[in-house]
């Protein structure tokens, strides 16, 4: 080989310099590039699943927030087939802004079928996911009737996922749980057959009761899609303070059924309070007004009660919850004449708080 000359080894040095260049320039983007994307990673929030009226959506959580939209819910009244939520447009439109994102319908044999369509059709059109209430066992056509409000169901909601409670608090109404879970377990799978998108819930007692939680789950076939019962925290004779007070029993009651829960069926379940207020027995008199208990139109104890109530719901990760009721009842959420009472405006206002804005920005 012919030694090379002097400006063929200065050429030869500025290719080699130049492929080095090269190199090192692509290194350095390959190193920023996964910079930035483990950077990305870090601060990315985590996406998660809400509930919603047609199933389940993947969204963004919102960073820190713990609070379920689902307990930002309400049952209706539903005493007669003039149900306000039924015939009113405008109560339909303030649900919409107070966020109520899920409903509890009852069934009422009294009423005609349409009534009960027509109690669907206004839950789905504001959006909320509905909870119907079905015959439990203490109705002797049990399986005709919950047969007939699980189609009329399929009919208004179609695919999108509705829950079903068996029963309305049996215990009060002297069921023991063997009866009750036997009839669970002889309808429900019947049940599950025909309803298109069913959730099925119970035991739907009308306090939380550690044995009969327990004595269900250990018999009950299929298991539950999620556990409910009902809270309420005094008399309407009883002191403010009392009333307060009382609202951390429900702290124990949820963390003593998370307990049951995990202990008999080795896994978890989502709790439901299907029915709260701070007074079950608070009831409209002839005049017209609820009892005169110095409570009901107090703003700053319904504001401070109805605060501490929906943050123990949140900080417990309560999966859904129903006020007591949305109208037609002594604690309504809408007057009779389309205003938001004290409890209306205290449950826009946490919503507003603890869903849209949890971070206080």
């Amino acid at each position: 080989m012919m030694p090379q000359s002097d400006s063929s080894k200065t050429f030869n040095r500025r290719i080699v310099i130049t492929i080095i260049s090269v190199m090192l320039v692509l290194l350095v983007i390959v190193v920023v590039k996964e910079l930035v994307a483990g950077n990305m990673t870090q601060v990315a929030p985590s996406p998660t699943v809400k509930p919603t009226q047609s199933g389940s959506v993947t969204v963004t959580a919102i960073p820190n927030a713990a609070a379920s939209p689902l307990i930002f819910g309400t049952n209706l009244g539903l005493f007669t087939g003039n149900d306000q939520v039924v015939t009113s447009a405008s109560t339909r439109a303030l649900m919409q802004q107070i966020h109520i994102r899920i409903v509890r319908v009852p069934v009422r044999r009294h009423l005609s079928n349409e009534v009960e369509i027509q109690a669907f059709q206004a839950v789905k059109s504001i959006g909320a996911i509905p909870l119907v209430v079905l015959a439990g066992v203490r109705d002797s056509s049990v399986l005709a009737d919950d047969t007939r409000i699980i189609q009329d169901a399929n009919g208004v909601f179609g695919n999108s996922v509705v829950y079903y409670e068996f029963g309305n608090e049996d215990d009060w109404n002297g069921v023991t749980i063997e009866h009750y879970t036997q009839g669970w377990n002889a309808y429900i799978p019947q049940f599950k057959r025909l309803a298109l998108n069913g959730k099925f819930v119970g035991p739907v007692n009308y306090q939380y009761d550690h044995t009969n939680l327990m004595m269900f789950l250990q018999g009950a076939t299929p298991r539950p899609d999620a556990i409910s019962w009902h809270e309420y925290t005094c008399s309407y004779q009883e002191a403010a303070d009392n009333c307060i007070a009382n609202l951390d029993r429900w702290t124990r009651h949820i963390h003593d059924g998370r307990s049951v829960i995990q202990a008999t069926l080795g896994t978890e379940l989502p709790i439901m309070i299907t029915e709260w207020n701070y007074a079950a027995d608070q009831s409209i008199q002839h005049n017209g007004l609820p009892f005169d208990d110095g409570k009901y139109n107090n703003a700053s104890f319904i504001s401070v009660w109805t605060t501490k109530a929906m943050d123990i719901l949140a900080a417990n990760h309560v999966f859904a919850s129903m006020q007591y009721s949305v109208t037609n009842t002594a604690l309504p959420l809408i007057s009779d004449n389309n205003v938001l009472t004290l409890q209306g405006m205290a449950f826009q206002s946490l919503y507003q708080k603890m869903i849209q804005n949890p971070n206080g920005k």
